[in-house]
């Protein structure tokens, strides 16, 4: 399940970079207030498979149960307070080329902590 999981993120991270260096841009797409759906279901799926890793390895991947809350916090965030969520984003303060290489390198860095952590716990 651990390189499953790992696998998506490196996936995910690929389809950022690549449609962001061909003009495409997932993650403007996926920013817009009438895609928020979109964001929720694949914050889901990353939820649901962190989950079964965090709940059924023994030990504890701590590593995984991390990057699970991070996802927790901002779906709790878009959830809880969405005009705050978009405000932010809609500011002219973003710089949005800057953002998407960051989300893109984050997504990869989750994909190398959780391959990772199976070594690092055993």
């Amino acid at each position: 399940m651990i390189y499953l999981l790992s696998s998506l993120y490196f996936l995910y991270g690929f389809v950022l970079f690549y449609t962001y260096f061909k003009g495409y841009s997932l993650l403007r797409y996926l920013l817009k207030r009438k895609n928020i759906n979109a964001v929720l279901t694949i914050e889901l799926i990353f939820i649901i498979l962190a989950s079964f890793i965090v709940f059924t390895s023994q030990p504890l991947n701590w590593i995984v149960a991390l990057i699970m809350f991070t996802h927790l916090i901002g779906v709790g965030w878009l959830i809880s307070n969405p005009d705050s969520y978009y405000t932010m984003i809609d500011t002219n303060s973003t710089d949005m080329d800057s953002l998407e290489t960051a989300s893109a390198m984050i997504v990869f860095g989750y994909g190398v902590f959780v391959y990772s952590s199976k070594f690092f716990l055993g």
